[in-house]
């Protein structure tokens, strides 16, 4: 039987000192570890001098730090912050840091003076003793070299290098998990300091709807002052405080699925504010199957607020205007009668009933492109785009054979199938564009209208060979009430709403509008429409 023999002091005090420096390493400050890590190696391999050179931001700034030691005092006498930016420099490009950097690998020198690679400096005297030199390694990088130096030559062994090795390799990963952590906490007070200036409500919960973060926002909306007291509480149990968290409620009560996403917009009667409402699912772990929710509430009080205002004013509008308009139209028919058709006073008249007729038209253009915009889709049904566009064309062909204009149609829609839409609106949209095109086009001009189906959209466009219009009035030729001012259209009629009511009616259908235009050469409008 093999006897194992007793480990020797040697060996025991090695283990002491790996023992030891693996509890300094448990510590997340970095100049601690580091400052009682050398201060212990000092001590255990009997050196009064050694040099750090540190470089943890992977610029080419090293930092020199100079550390010498009473062995009375038992401590460090230059403060660890000490540094020389300069000393570092020309030890990384002309000392020994140049070789250990260069191999990656520590090395020992028994006498100083007769190693090349030794860079004699004025505040670290070393000459004719011997150095031990070994990297702190991270991702195949050097990010530190340490270096203990003793008076007398031949005083390290290849036994101390291969344990400031192990000792090196512990103090790197140390230094890498305590900038990592450094790093963590500095996001965490990024983070902490968006969500305290965040205006919105933000609520993350887990599976259960149970709080596991909020802002100080969120924390008045559940009627506390302090967010942590909050945390890990069942959102449902603050529905009695705000009303506007009972919907909310009901959709982490539904079964969730990964990526699904909710929009509604909520009241909170105790606060009399609107919010809009977003949630999210969000999962720990791809697959895990352990979800939990992400509530954002965006305060639209004032945006519902202004929308009520408008429903007042269109309802006043469409009520309270209509009637002395009216009776604007109706007293002027009446004068007309009295007066002698040739005088100046029936041009008056009629001129007065012109524009009062305009106002009206303009008010029930601006009710309808409400209307369109607010109104329900239970007019939808199943209809052949096809039959819409000849529909379009069939209603606008005497406007434009009136003025000699050259009407063109290719359709290539043989394979479309039905689209779910409200055929009135889309072909209003359609003729809207079509009597743009006859107006602003010349005599004898040239109006194409083509009709196509790629991907899975359907596609109408109408080309013309019209005056065209500047470009920088292209990006506001959708919105209400806007004309583009230009030579020859001061005679032609129009309110500045066809426009805006043909974007309304797309985007309400999920498409979208567009236009290209050259002064002078024509114009290009069209539109799209997605085939669901």
């Amino acid at each position: 039987m093999q006897m194992i023999s007793p480990m020797t002091n040697l060996e025991l005090n090695d283990l002491e000192l790996l023992t030891e420096v693996s509890h300094m390493l448990t510590s997340f400050d970095q100049n601690r570890v580091l400052k009682n890590v050398i201060d212990l190696l000092m001590r255990h391999f009997s050196v009064e001098q050694s040099t750090l050179l540190m470089n943890t931001d992977g610029s080419n700034r090293w930092r020199l730090f100079n550390l010498r030691q009473q062995f009375q005092t038992g401590m460090l006498r230059a403060p660890f912050s000490d540094d020389t930016f300069q000393t570092a420099q020309k030890v990384v490009s002309e000392g020994l840091a140049r070789w250990i950097i260069h191999n990656k690998q520590g090395t020992i020198i028994h006498n100083t003076s007769e190693d090349n690679r030794w860079l004699e400096l004025p505040d670290i005297p070393s000459a004719g003793g011997s150095a031990l030199s070994v990297p702190f390694m991270h991702d195949d990088h050097v990010i530190g070299v340490f270096t203990l130096m003793h008076p007398k030559p031949g005083h390290f062994t290849d036994h101390h290098m291969r344990l400031m090795t192990i000792i090196a390799n512990q103090v790197a990963v140390a230094m890498r998990n305590a900038q990592l952590f450094t790093d963590m906490k500095g996001q965490q007070k990024q983070l902490e300091a968006i969500l305290h200036a965040m205006p919105d409500v933000l609520l993350v919960l887990d599976d259960k709807g149970q709080l596991l973060l909020t802002n100080d926002t969120g924390a008045a909306l559940m009627g506390s002052q302090d967010k942590d007291a909050i945390l890990g509480r069942p959102l449902r149990e603050f529905t009695h405080v705000d009303t506007s968290l009972v919907m909310i409620v009901g959709v982490i009560d539904s079964p969730l699925q990964s990526g699904q996403n909710w929009s509604f917009e909520v009241r909170s009667e105790q606060h009399k504010r609107d919010y809009l409402a977003n949630i999210a699912v969000w999962e720990h772990q791809a697959g895990a199957g352990n979800a939990g929710y992400v509530v954002v509430m965006r305060d639209i009080t004032q945006t519902r607020d202004l929308n009520r205002f408008k429903d007042e004013m269109l309802q006043m509008a469409s009520h309270d205007l209509r009637s002395p308009l009216a009776l604007i139209v109706g007293y002027c028919s009446l004068m007309q009668l009295d007066v002698d058709p040739a005088s100046k006073t029936a041009e008056y008249l009629g001129i007065v009933q012109q524009q009062t007729e305009r106002m009206t038209g303009l008010l029930d253009d601006l009710l309808r492109v409400e209307k369109i915009r607010t109104s329900p889709s239970e007019l939808y049904e199943r209809v052949n785009f096809r039959d819409i566009v000849n529909i379009a064309l069939n209603n606008m062909r005497a406007a434009s054979d009136n003025k000699g204009q050259r009407l063109r149609a290719e359709i290539a829609l043989d394979n479309t199938p039905p689209l779910l839409l409200n055929p009135a609106l889309v072909r209003e949209a359609m003729e809207n564009l079509l009597s743009n095109a006859v107006k602003y086009t010349g005599q004898g001009g040239k109006i194409t209208v083509k009709a196509y189906q790629e991907n899975n959209h359907v596609h109408f466009v109408v080309e013309d060979t019209g005056i065209g219009i500047p470009a920088e009035v292209l990006p506001r030729l959708f919105n209400s009430f806007f004309r583009a001012r230009q030579a020859g259209t001061e005679d032609i009629e129009g309110r500045g709403l066809g426009l805006s009511l043909v974007k309304t009616i797309i985007e309400r259908h999920k498409g979208e509008v567009w236009v290209e235009s050259t002064p002078g050469v024509g114009s290009r409008f069209g539109f799209w429409l997605p085939i669901t």
